[in-house]
């Protein structure tokens, strides 16, 4: 009878313990935040802003339309951070429940940024001293700190403060010990407005030259006159298969833009003007170069080709080694400091001018082709020769230019 007993027990304990082991588990449903970014003052949907999903950290940003998603989220309480300049920072607590989409949705306000006379100051080759303005454009106190880059520019006042009047700073560069070689520096601007805080950048730029897209060259004074060191680069970049036209935009093909530059037709460097399509003209105009430089005639490569002591002296001109130029880059030196490279040309690989699907990068490596202002005229150098030489060339066809600075 005891017996039974035990065993009775023991089975209820069996099937209790079954019953437990097999209970269904909860299941949890996970929700969804999403919503739109749009402008407080035009109330237009705004891209390409970040938004960041704490406290699990996850971020996205808006698509073209505004909107933005976080999905599969477990039910919690959750902070959604909208920020990027010149918007101020948007912060909104959010809690997600069971299989429900929350949706939450952010006007930015834009930061009134005080008004910077330049973005850049220029101090050229022999300048030491520039200015710029800040000018307050809300009645709030501004305040401002200035931070340089490098401790041989100085700012003064290096602090200040406007509530609705324009405060200058004047800027000063030591050259004592400073290179030749171009300088790319900045001084930090931060600014307060209330409880907005706001970082702007002014550059500073020295010993080169700078172009109408803000590319800064270095330069390198040849005999009596002075020239880009670099290929120009300035411009819009459009594909090999299309033709540069006359429709008020600077275009360049570039195989290599940031090593070559670009390669420009004839018509493109001249920027179509008429006037100078006659022999290397004098006076000339200023093209597609920065303002204070030109794109060089005839007789200014000429006077280059003399100073180095004659055309079979083109090594004095090309860059060294062969990261760029192919082998053997006979006799280079680069004694004058021009350094040359080998960005090429383009061609019509099948003599229709007409058509650009035809046109393709030609002879990169191997040699270096630059415009002239002579009736399509070019001067060039090769990877196998210490030959500089002038030739004639198709207009159509992309070549690179070096700037030369305007006589005083």
């Amino acid at each position: 009878m005891k017996l039974l007993k035990v065993l009775k027990i023991l089975c209820l304990s069996i099937i209790a313990s079954s019953l437990y082991c097999c209970k269904t588990e909860e299941i949890i449903l996970h929700g969804e935040i999403n919503g739109i970014v749009t402008d407080t003052t035009t109330n237009q949907p705004l891209k390409a802003i970040p938004v960041k999903l704490n406290p699990i950290n996850d971020t996205t940003s808006t698509g073209v339309d505004g909107k933005y998603k976080f999905i599969s989220l477990i039910p919690n309480d959750y902070y959604v951070e909208v920020s990027k300049l010149p918007y101020a920072t948007s912060l909104k607590k959010v809690t997600v429940t069971s299989a429900k989409t929350t949706e939450t949705d952010f006007a930015l306000r834009k930061i009134p940024y005080p008004l910077f006379s330049v973005k850049h100051l220029d101090f050229g080759f022999d300048s030491t001293s520039k200015s710029f303005t800040i000018t307050n454009v809300v009645t709030k106190k501004l305040t401002y700190s200035l931070f340089p880059s490098q401790d041989w520019i100085i700012v003064s006042p290096g602090v200040g403060e406007a509530t609705n009047e324009t405060n200058t700073i004047k800027v000063t560069i030591n050259r004592t010990g400073l290179s030749d070689k171009k300088h790319i520096e900045y001084i930090e601007v931060e600014s307060r407005i209330g409880l907005d805080r706001l970082i702007d950048t002014v550059y500073v730029l020295v010993n080169g030259v700078m172009d109408k897209d803000f590319n800064y060259y270095n330069v390198i004074t040849i005999g009596t006159q002075t020239w880009m060191q670099e290929n120009l680069n300035v411009g819009k970049e459009i594909s090999i298969k299309s033709a540069q036209t006359d429709n008020g935009i600077t275009e360049k093909w570039c195989i290599d833009c940031k090593t070559y530059g670009g390669l420009y037709t004839w018509w493109e460097m001249m920027q179509y003007n008429p006037q100078d399509t006659i022999g290397p003209v004098e006076p000339h105009t200023q093209e597609i170069c920065p303002d204070g430089w030109h794109v060089p005639t005839d007789d200014e490569w000429a006077v280059l080709q003399t100073f180095i002591g004659g055309a079979g002296r083109g090594g004095n001109l090309k860059e060294t080694g062969t990261s760029h130029w192919q082998t053997p880059n006979d006799g280079a030196t680069n004694e004058t400091g021009l350094t040359a490279l080998p960005g090429g040309n383009t061609d019509y690989l099948y003599g229709d001018q007409t058509n650009p699907a035809n046109n393709d990068f030609y002879l990169v490596g191997k040699w270096a082709l630059f415009w002239s202002a002579g009736y399509y005229s070019a001067w060039y150098l090769q990877f196998d020769s210490q030959n500089f030489l002038s030739t004639g060339g198709c207009g159509l066809c992309g070549k690179s230019i070096r700037c030369i600075k305007d006589s005083p």
